[in-house]
């Protein structure tokens, strides 16, 4: 016992003095030598990394090849950190090493940030970008409203401005304007190039109507938003000068969906809900009450016997009891329903992406819907090593039914109905129109032009098929160098077909006599572009190079038919072919070619300096025979600061980035009809009794496109890598602007088309990015985008003014200037109203020449906030949109207040009920006088309203259902969504007695919809 005891403890000893012997050896210093080769994510090799030893003064850089050999220690706690400016640092420990080290680094920007689609292919993480672009994803898009692509933008780009084409009630199916950074032309299109994966796309002629149809409906509610992938903005020129003639007004690139390698996945996607009229934004108008009060006291202002006041109760109409609110005859719930099925995926060499849409919309204006059914696809097969086919298609099939009630719902008088005692349409009023000689009323029919009637019993129904084919081949012809050439054919056609019941006034003849019209417009445009570029890029050591070199041909071509006739024996049969008589017939072919040579080159050194070159020429066959070719370019250069040495090891600047960009884009969205002019026939211009022709637009050999000079200067600020600021500050100067000039009337016109304008854009767009907290069930951020844009006119024809409907082009005003007389109020002796003359005198006279410039259209500030939060399955998000600064005149807020001038045919604004009735009353109306103007309702700054306005745009709530819910029915992932848009629009000035901004935003009034969302991922 005592010898085994012994040994167990002889045992012990050598142990311990062996382990005393192993951590003498290690503390003693034991080392090896370690090779290796550090590369980047591609494999390249990275040169001058720094390996260090983190125990011990050994450091080695890794050679022109990658390659690094240190020496260091073996201990367990040795290690060595790898880094690299622009890199994520990494750290080996030498205990677990054996072998040659290969070490793969980890960009920065590879970490999650955010690759930008740029002009014809190149994709760029933010980091790299010089120019100014500011790209949209599909998971900001997917809660918004469907209908169409353009009012998704709202508030979600800095600098981008939406706003409806006009304030009237002149169409249900509203255009809309797009401005990026200001308005840059006098009278070419001030819209932006549309571009779908890389081809462009028509949206219209230079205000977005489509030539030859009465109703202009975008074509780009054609397209399925929940196709899109994402939407970038190009607004400066190192961004946009590689579209060169088209890209003064910006740039929109539109990137589709795609397949990937992989399992195939389906998802399907379900939205329904319905829509309704937000009351607070309806123009207010008196009721009937209110309207008869108001109507006898302007009768008797104007020296008339209440005995013959027209609306005195008879055997057809009750006056009196009546009291019809005509928003509710035309508006009512609106519903959508929108559906979408998705199945990508891939396999070997084939990546594909499918999808069918189909979306009905039924507008709160009764009488107005919308039905789009599309089909995309888009294809990949590589066919061999480094050469790749891709096909792109889609189908969009499109009907839209139309009624515009103009602004009936507003002018109609409340004390009329739209029915007879009957239950048939009100074609006739009946009321007096004098007195006999005995003193008894005289009663008239007058006709009433019965918008109900025309909702219900006519036609106007459009349909358009449209179709984008998208094909591309890529060959990689070596490492970093591809070949790309692409073909994009985009065709639409339009038919509208209207008819004019012979049941209705519309329909009739002025005494009466049933007729009926009909009306058929009809336009096709197609659009080829074939585009051969080659792309490079290629990284040597610290530096990177890329570019294209290209051609791009393009040609668009649109032909038009209208066909109108009268005479039909009953409604049944409704198409034109069937009228008695042909009224009128017309049609056009317009044509235009384009030919470009394009290139760009990028340089970059050490991932902290960026040079960017672009050049593009252009020949139109849409301008002069002496001005067809033009050349546009810009250079940019960009300054990394954070992979400096001073600050790549800092943990509060987490991004310090300045770029700076200069050059020149064109504008030649114009019809070619300014340069070659316009020969016009027909039998107003007969001669003698044959057919004759007259010069209905001179002709310009020198017509050129418009030329923007634009400069750029960016700033993005990262802290903690939680707070971002991105500010740019540009300067857009427009010159060789098209604008009217007089001309000789020997010539047979008064005015010609030329490049003799010069106006300016500058301004300063802010973006800041919060991410405010951020955990594994919980994150919330924060964005909030404002921009200031000044507009200037430089240089007009010889120094001289324009103006230009209620306002005014003169040189150092901005080109929204109104142009009006000055309201000064009312007469609180009598009531008349009371202006300023052009020394701001108070008159009593209405003079045009005492129109002075003024307020601006133009914005302050605008732009959007968006917000969202997610808390595990839950998530919720917020759009709000916003402008401050800039007047808008009402027209039809004009028309509705009409101080007694046409109070006998329409109803009038609730500000009439403030109206002068007695010797010192502080008035905001004059005093009415049934049928009598005193000029109180010209164009004047009473119909001005300040457009400020902060708009909840969306507000949606989506909730993920456990995924274990639906796995035994194949359900991979599902959620439910539940989403308001334009749930309140707030102004300054609105009162509950008033209209304000708040019900004049356009002509008709903002609705609210509410929808639920379900998505299924299989």
């Amino acid at each position: 016992m005592v010898k085994l005891s012994f040994r167990v403890f002889l045992t012990f000893l050598l142990i311990l003095n062996l382990t005393s012997l192993n951590v003498s050896l290690a503390q003693s210093g034991q080392r090896k030598i370690i090779e290796g080769v550090v590369t980047d994510g591609s494999g390249d090799p990275l040169v001058s990394a720094t390996i260090t030893a983190n125990n011990s003064k050994s450091t080695a850089l890794s050679g022109m090849d990658g390659r690094f050999r240190i020496d260091v220690s073996t201990t367990k706690e040795a290690a060595l950190v790898i880094s690299s400016v622009g890199y994520h640092s990494r750290q080996l420990f030498v205990y677990d090493t054996t072998g040659f080290l290969t070490v793969m680094l980890t960009a920065r920007d590879e970490m999650g940030e955010e690759v930008v689609i740029m002009a014809y292919g190149q994709q760029k993480k933010k980091s790299e970008i010089v120019g100014s672009a500011y790209q949209v994803n599909a998971e900001r898009l997917k809660d918004l409203p469907m209908s169409r692509v353009d009012a998704l933008l709202d508030g979600q780009i800095p600098g981008l401005r939406v706003t409806p084409n006009t304030d009237d009630a002149t169409s249900t199916k509203q255009r809309l304007n797009i401005r990026i950074r200001g308005d840059g032309s006098f009278t070419a299109s001030r819209e932006p190039l549309w571009i779908v994966d890389g081809v462009p796309i028509y949206t219209g002629d230079r205000t977005n109507m489509i030539p030859g149809i009465q109703t202009s409906v975008t074509p780009l509610s054609y397209l399925n938003p929940a196709d899109i992938e994402s939407i970038t903005v190009l607004k400066d020129a190192s961004a946009a000068a590689i579209y060169g003639a088209n890209a003064s007004n910006g740039v929109i690139l539109i990137t589709t969906k795609s397949g990937k390698v992989g399992k195939t996945e389906v998802s399907f996607n379900i939205q329904s809900g319905f829509s309704k009229i937000n009351k607070s934004t309806l123009y207010k108008t008196v009721n009937a009450a209110q309207y008869m009060e108001l109507a006898k006291e302007s009768y008797v202002n104007a020296g008339k016997d209440l005995a013959s006041f027209p609306y005195n109760d008879n055997d057809l109409n009750s006056y009196s009891t009546t009291n019809t609110d005509w928003t509710d005859v035309f508006y009512g719930t609106g519903l959508v329903n929108n559906a979408a099925l998705n199945i990508k995926g891939g396999k070997n060499r084939l990546s594909y992406f499918a999808s069918g849409g189909y979306y009905n919309g039924k507008s709160t204006i009764i009488g107005n819907t919308q039905d789009r059914k599309t089909i995309f696809g888009k294809l990949g097969y590589t066919i061999a090593k480094g050469l790749e086919i891709k096909w792109i298609t889609n189908a969009s099939f499109n009907g839209n039914n139309t009624f515009n009630p103009s602004t009936d719902y507003l002018k109609n008088l409340p004390v009329f109905t739209p029915y007879n005692n009957d239950g048939s349409y009100r074609l006739y009023n009946k009321k007096i129109s004098g007195m006999d000689a005995d003193g008894n009323p005289q009663y008239t029919l007058v006709k009433f032009f019965n918008s109900l009637a025309e909702r219900e019993e006519n036609d106007d129904v459009q349909k358009a098929k449209v179709f984008n084919n998208n094909f591309m081949l890529s060959y990689r012809i070596l490492k970093g160098l591809s070949s790309t050439t692409q073909y994009g054919v985009d065709f639409s056609e339009v038919k509208q077909r209207i008819y004019e019941a012979r049941t209705n006034w519309s329909g009739m003849e002025t005494n009466g006599t049933p007729v009926g019209y009909a009306s058929s417009y009809y336009n096709k445009t197609v659009v080829k572009t074939f585009i051969e570029r080659v792309n490079f890029n290629k990284v040597i050591g610290r530096h990177s190079f890329g570019g294209i070199i290209g051609v791009e041909l393009k040609s668009q071509r649109y032909n038009t038919r209208t066909l109108s006739g009268g005479g039909f024996q009953d409604d049944t049969k409704r198409d034109v072919q069937y009228a008695a008589e042909i009224t009128y017939r017309d049609s056009s072919l317009r044509e235009r070619k384009d030919a470009s040579f394009i290139g760009q080159l990028e340089y970059g050194y050490d991932r902290k300096y960026y040079l960017q070159l672009t050049g593009r020429r252009d020949g139109s066959s849409a301008f002069g025979s002496q001005a067809r070719w033009g050349d546009f370019a810009s250079a940019g250069v960009a300054w990394d600061l954070k992979n400096e040495a001073f600050l790549n090891n800092s943990n509060f600047i987490s991004a310090l980035r300045l770029a700076a960009s200069y050059g020149n884009t064109g504008n030649s969205r114009l019809s070619n009809q300014e340069a070659y002019g316009i020969y016009s026939f027909n039998s107003d211009n007969n001669y003698g009794g044959l057919p004759g022709g007259i010069i209905s637009n001179l002709p310009n050999p020198l017509l050129r496109w418009e030329t923007a000079r634009q400069t750029n200067l960016k700033l993005e600020l990262g802290l903690w890598d939680r707070l971002n600021f991105l500010i740019e500050a540009y300067n857009k100067k427009t010159v060789q602007a098209i604008i009217d000039v007089p001309v000789s009337r020997a010539t047979g016109a008064t005015s010609a088309q030329s490049n003799t304008g010069e106006l300016e854009n500058k301004g300063i767009e802010a973006t800041i990015n919060w991410s405010i907290y951020k955990s594994k069930d919980i994150q919330w951020w924060l964005e909030l985008r404002a921009a200031h844009n000044e507009n200037k006119v430089l240089r007009l024809y010889s120094g001289n003014d324009r103006t230009n409907g209620n306002f005014i082009w003169r040189e150092d005003f901005d080109l929204n200037t109104y142009y009006l007389i000055r309201w000064a109020g009312v007469d609180p002796r009598d009531g008349a109203p009371l202006w300023y003359d052009a020394a701001g005198n108070i008159t009593r006279v209405y003079d045009i020449n005492n129109r002075v410039p003024g307020k601006s259209a133009s914005p302050v500030v605008f732009g959007g906030a968006s917000m969202g939060v997610k808390y595990k399955r839950m998530s919720l998000n917020t759009l709000v949109t916003y402008s401050i600064g800039g007047y808008q005149f009402s027209s039809f807020g004009r028309d509705i207040n009409s101080d007694g001038l046409n109070i006998e045919t329409d109803n009038q604004s609730l500000n009439q009920v403030d109206r002068w009735r007695q010797p010192g009353d502080l008035a905001l109306n004059p005093r009415p006088i049934w049928g009598v103007s005193t000029r109180s309702i010209m164009n004047s700054t009473r119909y001005l309203y300040n457009t400020t306005f902060f708009s909840l745009a969306n507000l949606a709530f989506a909730y993920n259902l456990p995924d274990r819910l639906f796995r035994s029915v194949g359900i991979k992932q599902s959620s439910v969504t539940l989403a308001g848009n334009n749930l309140f629009t707030v102004t300054p000035y609105d009162k509950t007695n008033r209209n304000s901004f708040k019900q004049a935003m356009s002509g008709y009034p903002q609705q609210i919809s509410f929808f639920i969302s379900v998505n299924l991922t299989f």
